[in-house]
């Protein structure tokens, strides 16, 4: 073999070479952690590193689970229903409320969601009554409801909670309606911008509210009575879900909120947006650990019952995701 033909081969193996480690980085290397940008929130059914999902394919107005499934209603009154398991939603054979209450301001269901609960107000007067899930049957629990502009759950069997509007330039309150005795008892108040989750046990819940200029969220819960500030957390509780043993929640925490901003008003009416980090909190030790950082704006959170996903909203297209927690 010439010194020529030798010197040619011994270029070409190391061209080789170069190409195929070349290829080894690009193809092989570890990929980055996830970041919102390749979290995958624009493309249907795509997982990623994260183990994140995107479950709807329109805007959702609220979700649950059940079980492993997912139950969510969209813009288009549709009952979606995303059984364990499989890539895509089909319409959920539950029945939704046909013949409604006229004039409904807000409504909840029971915790067996046999029975709905309707805040009626007109110009004249407030009243509460109930029905079956499918908008039979229904009965005044109150006629002349003391109480105006409220926001309705009814987290135990016997027990509804009304809970004024949250605005960060109006004191609101916490009431419990007891539907054996037919008593209204409110259990705190005053506070600008107040906001409550119930736990699944429903004898506890996380409440959010902010100073008087409508600024710094503060989370906190109530249990057993007694009031206790989770503290160095700022959100509010509709970016906040209990776990299924009712002592730890999982938040979406703002990295910070715009200091000109009024909470939570401007936060709901889409005038500011947050980048988001999930932490687990134990509510009963103030224990926290992150979950998983920079995301999106989200909010609407729920958990499975084994507590290996976690659903929300991403508020900029208001689609359903799922994150796996494990």
């Amino acid at each position: 073999m010439s010194k020529k033909t030798f010197y040619i081969i011994l270029i070409t193996l190391i061209g080789l070479l170069m190409v195929g480690s070349l290829i080894w980085y690009f193809f092989s290397k570890p990929p980055e952690p996830a970041t919102t940008e390749s979290a995958g929130f624009s493309f249907p059914g795509q997982e990623t590193a994260a183990d994140l999902t995107l479950l709807s394919y329109e805007s959702v107005i609220s979700a649950r689970f059940v079980g492993d499934d997912v139950l969510f209603y969209d813009f288009s009154d549709q009952l979606w229903q995303l059984k364990s398991g499989e890539l895509k939603p089909s319409l959920s054979a539950q029945q939704v409320a046909e013949n409604p209450k006229p004039g409904a301001k807000s409504t909840a269901f029971s915790p067996d969601a046999k029975k709905i609960v309707y805040y009626i107000s007109d110009s004249k007067n407030n009243s509460l009554f109930t029905s079956d899930a499918d908008g039979r049957n229904q009965k005044t629990l109150i006629k002349n409801l003391q109480l105006r502009d409220i926001i309705l759950s009814w987290p135990k069997t016997n027990q509804i909670i009304m809970t004024s509007r949250p605005s960060g330039l109006v004191r609101g309150g916490l009431w419990w309606f007891d539907t054996n005795n037919l008593k209204l008892v409110k259990v705190i108040g005053d506070l600008p911008g107040l906001e409550a989750v119930f736990s699944p046990k429903g004898n506890e819940f996380i409440y959010s509210y902010v100073s008087q200029n409508g600024q710094n969220p503060i989370l906190a819960v109530y249990r057993n009575g007694v009031s206790k500030k989770i503290t160095n957390v700022s959100t509010l509780v509709d970016k906040c879900a209990w776990s299924d043993d009712s002592i730890n929640i999982y938040c979406a925490v703002p990295k910070s909120w715009p200091d000109s901003a009024v909470l939570p008003d401007d936060y709901y009416k889409g005038i500011i947006s947050t980048i988001d980090d999930i932490w687990k909190i134990n509510t009963e030790t103030g224990a926290k650990n992150i979950v998983f950082e920079d995301m999106e704006d989200i909010s609407n959170l729920a958990l499975n019952d084994v507590e290996d996903s976690l659903i929300f909203i991403l508020k900029s297209s208001g689609f359903l995701y799922k994150l796996n927690l494990e």
